[in-house]
């Protein structure tokens, strides 16, 4: 009977240890080790700059941005970019194309008789490289050919027109304009009409097409002076 007692007692104790193994909870699994960022060297940050810098600054250059608005303008980006590699091409190149569209700005200026936004195009043209040579050299031929406009070549086949009728739109122009207009049919020439602004010009041609109805009145405007229209031969 001893025995038995014991055997019991001994189950019992097994049971027990059963039972409180499997209520347990199993232990936490150990965190993974966070995967290490990758590191970005100094030299890599700067690549990525000089690309941002460059991006933004042919933005502003093909939007005609060229030194306005304050800090957000072509030649400052640029400039930007120098300054962390002040032998990179592409900004030097970018500080080029911003003189030489300072200088197609001012060619056009000085074609419209405006001498005064000419030269302004031309000074800041001059600021942005002062000190390459052949910028220098470029921008002071433009200044002498807008100093010293050249008298327009008027072909001998040119007909004038009157600024103040044509401005006031004349039934005195009107009727010299319908005379061209026929002669052009007759002759079956081209014209090139010349006048102070685009409207006027489209008025010009209007006014001689209405003049000739039927016929295909073949021409181009453009702006400049004298005020004329001047007859070509079809190519």
């Amino acid at each position: 009977m001893k025995c038995s007692n014991g055997l019991a007692v001994l189950g019992i104790l097994v049971a027990l240890a059963g039972c409180s193994s499997t209520g347990s909870k199993p232990p936490s699994p150990a965190p993974e080790p966070a995967a290490a960022k990758p590191t970005v060297s100094p030299e890599q940050q700067r690549a990525r700059t000089i690309a941002r810098l460059l991006s933004q600054a042919e933005r502003a250059l093909a939007q005609d941005r060229l030194l306005m608005p304050a800090y957000d303008n072509a030649y400052d980006r640029y400039a930007s970019v120098l300054q962390l590699d002040n032998n990179n091409e592409a900004a030097e190149l970018g500080m080029q194309a911003i003189v030489l569209r300072y200088l197609d700005m001012a060619r056009d200026a000085a074609q419209r008789s405006r001498y005064e936004d000419a030269h302004s195009y031309l000074d800041r043209a001059a600021s942005i490289l002062p000190d390459n040579a052949a910028v220098n050299a470029m921008i002071s031929e433009q200044r002498n050919q807008t100093l010293q406009p050249q008298a327009p070549v008027v072909a001998d086949n040119a007909v004038m027109l009157n600024v103040g009728e044509l401005q006031a739109r004349s039934d005195t122009l009107k009727v010299q304009l319908k005379d061209l207009a026929l002669r052009a049919r007759r002759d079956d020439q081209m014209v090139l009409i010349v006048t102070g602004s685009d409207a006027e010009g489209r008025w010009v041609y209007q006014t001689m097409r209405e003049a000739v109805k039927g016929y295909l009145l073949r021409g181009d405007i453009k702006v400049g002076s004298p005020v004329r229209v001047e007859f070509l031969s079809p190519p």
